[in-house]
């Protein structure tokens, strides 16, 4: 008779498999944490790994950890010597338990510790690759090269509302002998948002034109959350802002990414403040200094001006009296002779007038004489043109019927009655 075939539940096929998994070593899985979300009791997480230039994970292992034992791995990462927190988008190294949740049958291996130095090494590798990228593009110094106005009294600030810093940084600028006006742009200074957030604040004081410069600044704390301002899209956003952007970010040992392309970086938000300060300060000594040189240049300038309109002075004086002295003299002379010369032209006047007092008497008696000989020549001229005068002397005038002369046979034709005169009479004659 045949035996029966033996089977298994579901519960127990899971539980075996579970029980076999629980026999193989943990082995250390590196890979790229893909999502994390935090229960009450579990953390669960997923690691992946990409193929270079592609976004789509090749291979993704779902993790869960207690969260007592996260809250260990999480201090050992914050307590390493370059802090930092495991987050999603970061590379890390986890040693893995292989193990199958039995409710959905889903693979789900436990993490039971973490390699800080492997994720240390990629962060370092990381940053050393932006750094470079910003450095070739040459991002680095492009804030820098921005002109920092002589008088930076109107600030943007990007900060935690209500923080240390904000506090820190306006309390020094409020102490100062300046008039400062702080336009806050608030943000979140850490946690996955602040990339986002101070991108944002920084779009909203770029609207104001009034601003003269940007200082982001956030107060000390937990070095993992100052991995945030290691951000790519953060530097480049600073590096291309159109006015200088200063950072005061954490404590003095502190360095970012974002120090490197900011135009000056300061080692507390407090410093930040006080290099404003310095800036302004060292711009009204020189203000106050220019304005010293110019007033020692004037009160010299107008003692060398003085002294040089005495001397012209004394010498447009010495020149006048001598012009004086010189028309005087000359005045003298021309009235000398003039004198002179009155005389001689009223003498040569006199003289003139005697001449001609002579000459119309003598010239009245020729004008006379002249005049009638004139007068007599015309009258002999009328005497000898007269008709008579021709007629006594044996001539006679010969006329037509309308009594005009006739000069020409011409103006004859035949019947014409002609009239001649004689000295002792007429005769009339017909033309034939």
């Amino acid at each position: 008779m045949e035996q029966p075939v033996r089977t298994f539940s579901v519960m127990q096929y899971m539980t075996s498999i579970r029980n076999k998994l629980a026999d193989t070593p943990a082995v250390w899985v590196h890979g790229v944490i893909t999502q994390i979300a935090e229960k009450q009791k579990v953390v669960y997480m997923s690691i992946a790994d990409f193929a270079e230039g592609d976004v789509r994970p090749i291979a993704t292992i779902s993790l869960s950890c207690f969260a007592g034992q996260f809250a260990a791995l999480r201090q050992k990462t914050e307590n390493a010597p370059t802090p930092f927190v495991i987050k999603e988008q970061l590379k890390v190294c986890l040693l893995i338990q292989a193990d199958v949740y039995i409710p959905f049958g889903k693979l789900q291996a436990r993490v039971l510790d973490i390699d800080p130095v492997y994720t240390l090494g990629e962060l370092a590798v990381t940053k050393a690759a932006i750094l470079k990228k910003l450095a070739l593009e040459g991002l680095l110094e492009k804030n820098k090269s921005i002109e920092l106005p002589q008088m930076p009294l109107c600030v943007g600030l990007v900060t935690g509302e209500g923080t240390a810093a904000y506090k820190d940084f306006t309390t020094r600028l409020a102490a100062s002998p300046f008039k400062f006006r702080v336009i806050p742009a608030f943000a979140k200074m850490q946690g996955n948002d602040t990339e986002s957030s101070v991108l944002a604040a920084l779009d909203t004081l770029r609207e104001n034109s009034e601003i003269d410069v940007v200082c982001i600044v956030r107060g000390g704390g937990a070095k993992t959350d100052l991995n945030y301002f290691d951000s790519e899209a953060l530097c480049r956003a600073v590096a291309n802002y159109p006015i200088p952007v200063f950072t005061g970010i954490g404590h003095e040992i502190d360095k970012s990414l974002l120090d490197e392309v900011a135009c000056v970086s300061c080692i507390t938000p407090t410093d930040c403040a006080k290099r404003l300060v310095e800036r302004a300060q060292e711009s009204w000594s020189n203000l106050v200094e220019t304005a010293r040189r110019i007033a020692d240049s004037t009160r010299s300038l107008l003692s060398e001006s003085k002294q040089e309109l005495g001397m012209a002075a004394t010498r447009l004086q010495q020149r006048v009296t001598s012009r004086i002295q010189g028309e005087k003299t000359r005045h003298a002379v021309v009235l000398s002779t003039l004198q002179k010369d009155s005389h001689f032209l009223v003498k040569e006047e006199l003289a003139r007038l005697d001449r001609n007092t002579e000459g119309l008497r003598q010239g009245t008696r020729k004008i006379l004489d002249l005049a009638d000989s004139e007068y007599r020549l015309i009258e002999l001229r009328v005497k000898n043109a007269d008709p008579e005068t021709a007629l006594a002397k044996g001539y006679t005038l010969t006329l037509d019927k309308n009594g005009k002369f006739v000069r020409n046979a011409s103006q004859l034709k035949s019947g014409d009655t002609l009239t001649t005169k004689f000295r002792d009479g007429t005769v009339e004659s017909t033309v034939r």
